[in-house]
C-alpha cells in the first residue's frame, strides 16, 4: 500500500515543552489494548505509577484537565522512562490523520497543532506531495467508479486552488468551486460520474459573516473561552467588515495563509465522499472556515495593529479545535450548510 502525504509533514515535529497548548491537556486519552498490556506489565515505581494513573481505558486527569503524566516542563514522563516507543497510539499519531483506500492511505497534520498549523499556513507549495511504501492491507469498501469520479475532481479544485495567490483570487475561485460542488453532488446523486470542468465565475464568495458566527454559537464548545470569544466576534462584524481591503493590502500574506487552509480542508474532507456519496457539504464546510478565519485575523489586526503568523496560527489551532475535533460539532457544521443563506445558490 502507498502512504500518500503533503511534502510538509515530513518536516513536522512535536515541539514539546516548547509549546504553547499542549495536547495533554484538556482531552481524554484513550489507551489501546497493545499499549495498556504493555503498561499493565510494566515494573517497579514507574509502572505502578502508571496503573495507579489509568482507568476505564484512560489516563486519569488532574483537576486541571493535565494529563497524570505531562511533568512541570511540560515534557511526557512516560517518553521520558519507557521511549517513544512506548507512546500509546493516539499519542503517537497526534496530529497526524489517515484516510484508508483501496491501495491508497492518504494522511496529513491537523491544524488542532500549532506547529502543525505552523507548516500548513507557511507552505508555499501546498499541491506536492510524498509517497511512501507502507505494509497495511488494502481497503476495498467503496464504489471504485466513484472514487476515480472524486479523485479526478479533487485534482482539479486543488488546480484552481493553487493558482489563486491573493484573497481576491481565492474568494473567486471558491465561487465557482462551489458551483461547481453543487453540479458535482447533483451528478452523483443521480449515478452519474463524469467529472465535468469547474465553471469560470467572476463573482467573489461573499457569504453572511454574522450567519457563520452565530451558527458557530450553536456548537457545543472544547473549551469555556471559546463561546465568549465568538460572540465578541459577532459584535464586530459590521465595523469590521469596512476595513477588509485595507486589511488585505496591509497583509499579502494572508492570501497563501488562507489558500493553504483551503487545501487542507479539501485534502482531509472532500474523499470521505466516496464512502457515503455526500461531497458539497465537505466542500462548503471548507469555505466556511476559510470566510471565519479571515475574519478572525481582520479582527486581530484591527485590534492590535498588526498580525504576525504566530497569532495567525493561534486563531487557526483555536478554531481547529473547536470545529474539527467533535464529531458532533462536525456532523452540526455539514447539517447547517444546507440551511444557510450564504450557500444558497440564486442562479439555480
Amino acid at each position: 500500500m502507498i502512504l500518500r502525504m503533503p511534502e510538509y509533514c515530513c518536516k513536522f515535529h512535536c515541539i514539546a515543552g516548547d509549546c504553547s497548548d499542549s495536547c495533554c491537556i484538556g482531552w481524554e486519552i484513550d489507551i489501546d489494548s497493545k499499549t495498556a498490556e504493555l503498561y499493565n506489565n510494566a515494573g517497579g515505581e514507574f509502572g505502578e505509577r502508571l496503573r495507579k494513573n489509568i482507568s476505564g481505558g484512560s489516563f486519569v486527569l488532574d483537576s486541571t484537565e493535565r494529563c497524570p503524566f505531562l511533568n512541570d516542563r511540560n515534557l511526557c514522563d512516560i517518553f521520558i522512562n519507557l521511549g517513544e516507543e512506548s507512546l500509546c497510539q493516539i499519542c503517537t499519531d497526534h496530529p497526524r490523520y489517515y484516510e484508508w483506500f483501496d491501495g491508497l492511505k492518504e494522511g496529513g497534520i491537523g491544524l488542532c497543532c500549532e506547529e502543525a498549523a505552523r507548516l500548513v499556513l507557511t507552505d508555499t507549495d501546498p499541491l506536492k506531495f510524498r509517497d511512501i511504501e507502507i505494509s497495511e492491507e488494502d481497503c476495498d469498501r467503496h464504489d471504485s467508479e466513484l472514487y476515480r469520479c472524486l479523485y479526478s475532481a479533487r485534482a482539479k479544485i486543488m488546480e484552481r486552488l493553487g493558482n489563486c495567490g491573493t484573497m481576491k483570487s481565492l474568494k473567486t475561485a471558491v465561487s465557482g468551486i462551489l458551483e461547481y460542488g453543487e453540479l458535482l453532488q447533483e451528478n452523483i446523486d443521480n449515478g452519474v460520474f463524469s467529472v465535468p470542468e469547474i465553471p469560470e465565475c467572476s463573482d467573489s464568495f461573499c457569504p453572511d459573516t454574522g450567519e457563520l458566527f452565530s451558527f458557530l454559537l450553536t456548537l457545543e464548545p472544547i473549551d469555556e473561552k471559546w463561546q465568549p470569544y465568538v460572540l465578541s466576534q459577532l459584535e464586530k462584524i459590521s465595523s469590521a467588515e469596512m476595513n477588509l481591503s485595507d486589511f488585505e493590502e496591509c497583509n499579502p500574506e494572508i492570501g497563501l495563509y488562507l489558500r493553504n487552509i483551503g487545501v487542507y480542508y479539501l485534502w482531509r474532507y472532500f474523499m470521505k465522499g466516496v464512502f457515503d456519496g455526500e461531497i458539497l457539504s465537505w466542500l462548503r464546510y471548507g469555505a466556511a472556515s476559510v470566510v471565519l478565519l479571515e475574519f478572525m485575523y481582520l479582527v486581530k489586526w484591527l485590534e492590535t495593529g498588526s498580525l504576525s503568523l504566530s497569532d495567525c496560527v493561534e486563531l487557526t489551532k483555536n478554531y481547529s479545535k473547536e470545529t474539527e475535533y467533535s464529531e458532533e460539532n462536525i456532523e452540526s457544521f455539514r447539517d447547517a450548510v444546507y440551511e444557510m443563506k450564504t450557500f444558497r445558490n440564486e442562479k439555480s
